[in-house]
């Protein structure tokens, strides 16, 4: 699979405002400004003249102005201005632009050399009226680890004990595994209320959750009521930054109610930190781990992960990430203890 080709969100739309953004993708350093008509744009964050950082800079009229010598850039990579020199705009772009645009609270790039057709991956669809607020962060580790971490139900028992539940107070639940047309989902019924303080705090009750992945990298749960009404949705989007580094741009989603959306923000918020903080230090120290057995001679350890009856997703986002759709996928219904 091309992992750089389609869109990739690189930065929350709310975050760029005026001046311009650094960030990265696919270990391409990159620079975001907002053009005259307020657009995202991007270009890669070095100019031609003597290879400063543009996103040190500043934005003139919807032209980035580099700090070193103050030429100007236009969102098309052409320079505009450049102080002392008579002729000032030139015909040709010095800096290779990155087709952009803006969508579901993100600004999203693209690496391919054509604009994607495809427009870039979406949240689930929700009938009912949603606050959602957002959470960013940077975790060193691969998009297949982060992916597949986010929804791994089992591991929730003792990386956030107490949180999202606990070891001692399982249920016997039902999952149904099924294919997408660009991922894989997991839904699991017949479980009640989790026992972890979360789930107390905005739950009322529980009646169907999913768990899905989807192509490039969208990782998603979902908790529904037995009346079918959305209790939560997180949405994950995963973009790789360089190697062995991960942006994350999570939109979380409660159903509109009676509690004003500022005030479950205020308490849901804190939550989600500390149990994105308990999976990035989980993740990066799996990731150390595999950096210190890498030139270890295989007789000490696999290659390739060990997977069990309770992987249910990891070895389809692996097969996906790999190879861009799934061959031989095949429906199970499993039921275990959660």
């Amino acid at each position: 699979m091309n992992s750089h080709a389609g869109w990739w969100p690189v930065a929350l739309s709310r975050q760029l405002h005026k001046q311009p953004l650094a960030c990265t993708l696919h270990g391409v350093p990159l620079v975001l400004f907002r053009d005259a008509d307020g657009a995202a744009a991007v270009l890669p964050d070095r100019c031609p003249h003597r290879f400063a950082p543009l996103s040190a800079g500043r934005v003139r009229d919807g032209q980035l102005q580099c700090p070193y010598h103050g030429w100007r850039f236009d969102p098309q990579g052409r320079c505009t201005q450049l102080p002392g020199q008579e002729q000032q705009r030139c015909s040709q772009p010095l800096l290779q632009p990155l087709h952009s645009c803006e969508a579901q609270g993100l600004v999203w790039a693209s690496l391919a050399s054509e604009r994607p057709n495809a427009p870039p991956v979406a949240a689930a669809e929700q009938a009912q009226a949603l606050d959602v607020f957002w959470i960013s962060d940077r975790v060193q580790c691969s998009l297949q680890d982060a992916a597949e971490n986010f929804l791994d139900g089992f591991h929730t028992h003792f990386v956030h004990a107490g949180w999202i539940r606990h070891d001692r107070q399982r249920q016997r639940i039902r999952a149904w595994v099924h294919q997408l047309e660009d991922g894989v989902e997991a839904q699991y019924s017949e479980e009640g209320t989790q026992s972890g303080l979360i789930s107390r705090l905005f739950e009322g009750e529980r009646g169907l959750s999913m768990g899905r992945f989807r192509l490039p990298g969208l990782a998603e749960i979902e908790y529904r009521d037995r009346q079918g009404r959305l209790n939560l949705l997180v949405s994950a989007w995963l973009t790789p930054a360089a190697e062995g580094e991960l942006r994350l741009f999570a939109r979380i989603a409660t159903a509109r109610g009676r509690l004003p959306g500022w005030l479950k923000r205020a308490v849901l918020q804190p939550l989600f930190k500390v149990i994105l903080k308990q999976d990035r230090q989980i993740l990066e120290k799996v990731s150390a781990n595999q950096q210190r057995f890498a030139q270890v001679p295989l007789r000490w350890h696999r290659p390739t992960p060990l997977d069990s009856s309770l992987d249910l997703l990891g070895p389809w986002i692996r097969q996906l990430l790999e190879q861009g759709e799934l061959k031989d996928f095949q429906e199970c219904r499993e039921e275990f203890w959660l």
